[in-house]
């Protein structure tokens, strides 16, 4: 599949006419975008973020005003030559989008029918991330997709929902927002808003065949106010906090996937995508793996499929840890012994291990040891981990002033998630 035949829509004529800067690399050796425009309707302000396949750009519609953050990535990947890093690789892709923009005056840019994508996208390769997004961007905690454009078929632009305040991470860890909240939000309260937001959503995505494959901090955005004060005992407030998924590069519409598949970060991933379950007799003692349907082919290192689903469950524990402690348990959960991790081998032999190291309460350690089992199909469902997580005081000592989450027992659980 390739652009030009792909169903498109015409832009309206701009407000304004204006030209394009023009850079040369000794001028501008950081190869910064500033200036350009997509079309004759979005002009780039200032990079926000980049990946491994893009660049994020804040953006402004110059016929409303308004921001919005474009991911541009190219219809071909660089090749990599063997041994470059992934920073030399994120050089390559900044070069290209850089020499594409310096080299025209005006763009060549058509905006792309987000139905066919939705529905034929998948089919090609670098339409697929934004295939499987639009099938669930419309839930309030996955961010929303407005446009896609795309430029001279050198690269599509994903035109999404700017968050200022930034990414799940820097919101932990700089701006401490779940350490130190206002006295008159409830610290509790707080994070079990985004817990099960991140619970909502990744149910929603599979409800509709979607799995992420890559939840992170750095993959939610957040938008939060902190002058809220709450009027209801409802946990998931909107108003409150907002947090949604980004980023869908590594997202699978499969139910399965095989054994030992590293697709995720290491800190995030389960166990069953960085430890070959099917030769591994530690695993062997501990799970029937008669359950799992095997794989006809001759590699033994992916004999047998998994649950996709399990792995984004996996992800969220790490997740709620984050939130509530701020730490991550383990740098990778493998069973091999010289993966670095003294912690995650100590869990496997006792799950008490986490509330002696982390500030949380036997009911949450509980909770977590539910989604932590090194047996896919044992973890704990969407549904029993929103229903638990609502109820349970994260912390063993719950100050004055961090009253636990309220509970009607005359209520339906609706009232309160």
């Amino acid at each position: 599949m390739t652009l030009s035949i792909l169903p498109q829509f015409n832009f309206k004529p701009p407000i304004c006419a204006v030209n394009a800067p023009t850079y040369t690399r000794a001028t501008n050796p950081e190869m910064l975008l500033e200036g350009f425009y997509l079309s004759e309707r979005f002009q780039l302000k200032h990079k926000i973020g980049a990946g491994t396949y893009g660049l994020i750009y804040l953006v402004e519609d110059l016929m409303t005003g308004q921001q919005f953050a474009a991911k541009m990535i190219l219809t071909e990947t660089p090749s990599k030559v063997s041994g470059s890093s992934v920073e030399e690789n994120k050089r390559k892709i900044k070069k290209v989008l850089f020499d594409y923009f310096n080299s025209k005056q005006r763009v060549n840019s058509n905006e792309l029918n987000l139905d066919y994508i939705r529905n034929e996208g998948h089919m090609c390769s670098f339409l697929r991330e934004i295939a499987l997004h639009l099938r669930v961007h419309q839930h309030p905690s996955i961010i929303t997709i407005h446009k896609v454009i795309s430029l001279d078929n050198i690269a599509v632009a994903i035109i999404m929902d700017y968050y200022e305040q930034g990414d799940l991470f820097d919101n932990i860890v700089e701006k401490r927002i779940f350490t130190y909240p206002p006295y008159y939000q409830d610290k509790q309260t707080l994070m079990k808003n985004v817990m099960l937001q991140l619970i909502d959503a990744v149910k929603f995505c599979k409800s509709q065949g979607i799995y992420h494959c890559d939840l992170k901090p750095e993959n939610i955005m957040i938008r939060y106010q902190s002058d809220f004060r709450r009027t209801s005992k409802r946990i998931i407030n909107y108003n409150e906090i907002q947090v949604v998924l980004i980023d869908f590069g590594l997202a699978m519409d499969s139910g399965i996937i095989c054994c030992n598949t590293r697709r995720g970060s290491s800190f995030y991933m389960a166990p069953e995508r960085v430890t070959n379950y099917a030769t591994s007799s530690f695993i062997k003692a501990r799970v029937d793996l008669d359950q799992y349907k095997s794989i006809i082919c001759d590699n033994p290192s992916s004999a047998k499929y998994f649950p996709t689903l399990a792995g984004d469950i996996w992800s969220l524990g790490v997740l709620f840890l984050n939130i509530t402690c701020a730490k991550n348990p383990w740098p990778c959960a493998s069973i091999e012994n010289n993966n670095g991790s003294n912690v995650f081998q100590s869990y496997l032999d006792d799950e008490k291990v986490l509330s002696s190291i982390f500030t949380i309460s036997t009911n949450f350690n509980s909770i977590l040891a539910r989604i932590f089992k090194l047996n896919p199909n044992d973890r704990i469902s969407l549904e029993a981990l929103a229903y638990e997580i609502a109820r349970c005081n994260l912390f063993n000592n719950v100050s004055a002033n961090q009253l636990p989450t309220p509970v009607d027992s005359e209520g339906d659980d609706d009232d309160i998630i």
